[in-house]
């Protein structure tokens, strides 16, 4: 798939760095352009281009790695989506890391209103910024929390995180899945793995 990423700090690098393990094409943009990207073209796999943020934005599944704060901005860039799938990553903080409120709205409906027409994923956030690779030490997968309110949209997501070592478990929609995700739904910087039951 080509996947574009939209932030290239830990968050977006990491994803970018674990989506190119599988068949997929991605290019990763910073908010700099892409000739900012250049000096670290050594961190990444020959599938991963640097592209602007707009060429980015404009890729079937798109990952935002912003800041919260800024994401919405950033998506309202584009005018419609048509449908194409958006994969929040981002957590509720301001920059010195105090909770942002966005009732009556979830986080990620917050985000899916920005992007106008697309299937919004809410997923990643969950996890300690270095268990997204899907790395475990030993047996099993790293368990991926995952909410939306397209049903086909979660479908093509899930296919697309397995051979990367992930168990996706779905949640449900955003108002229900995406609050318990949320800074604050009793889910955040948790790490599960589901191990293989036939070895029980």
């Amino acid at each position: 798939m080509n996947i574009g990423v939209v932030g290239s700090g830990t968050v977006g690098t990491i994803l970018t760095q674990t989506f190119s393990r599988g068949e997929n094409t991605i290019v990763l943009s910073h908010q700099g352009g892409a000739a900012s990207l250049t000096p670290r073209r050594a961190e990444f796999a020959a599938n991963v281009t640097f592209g602007e943020v707009a060429v980015a934005l404009q890729q079937p599944l798109v990952i935002i790695a912003v800041p919260f704060t800024v994401a919405p901005t950033v998506l309202s860039q584009v005018a419609d989506y048509q449908q194409r799938i958006v994969v929040d990553v981002t957590n509720q903080f301001t920059a010195d890391f105090k909770k942002i409120d966005t009732r009556p709205l979830t986080s990620s409906e917050v985000i899916a209103q920005a992007a106008h027409n697309a299937r919004v994923i809410k997923a990643f956030n969950t996890l300690p910024h270095e268990l997204m690779t899907g790395h475990v030490d030993g047996p099993g997968q790293r368990v991926l929390f995952y909410a939306g309110d397209d049903r086909p949209a979660k479908k093509q997501f899930a296919e697309l995180v397995k051979p990367l070592n992930f168990h996706p478990v779905n949640l449900g929609k955003l108002r229900h899945g995406g609050s318990v995700m949320q800074v604050g739904g009793g889910l955040g910087h948790t790490a599960f793995v589901q191990l293989d039951e036939s070895l029980d």
